[in-house]
């Protein structure tokens, strides 16, 4: 399959597959395209497309919403709450196993 890329660098930010001024032939031995091909994180590398994890983890952060960053950090919060719970649960648990005796 020819896909013709448009590239920064290395770095796929347009797909399509007829060809256009500017971006470059590639023959591909695939019968479609991985998504996000044109998110900006995937490196045209030997003619492949490769996904760049580093490129993808920046592309997801700049995609997130404002207070994503307070929300992380709530549900963090909320994890170390839970699991101080249950802990107080298993103690509670064993104490009335041993017959309430600490």
């Amino acid at each position: 399959m020819k896909i013709y890329f448009q590239l920064d660098g290395d770095i796929i930010r347009d797909a399509i597959t007829y060809p256009h001024d500017g971006y470059t032939e590639v023959e591909l031995d695939l019968t479609h395209l991985p998504a996000g091909i044109n998110a900006g994180y995937y490196r045209l590398q030997d003619g492949i497309p490769v996904l760049d994890s580093a490129l993808k983890s920046a592309a997801d952060a700049a995609s997130r919403p404002s207070d994503y960053a307070e929300l992380e950090t709530r549900l963090a919060a909320s994890e170390a709450e839970t699991a101080a719970l249950n802990l107080a649960v298993i103690d509670l648990w064993e104490t009335i196993a041993n017959g309430g005796a600490a």
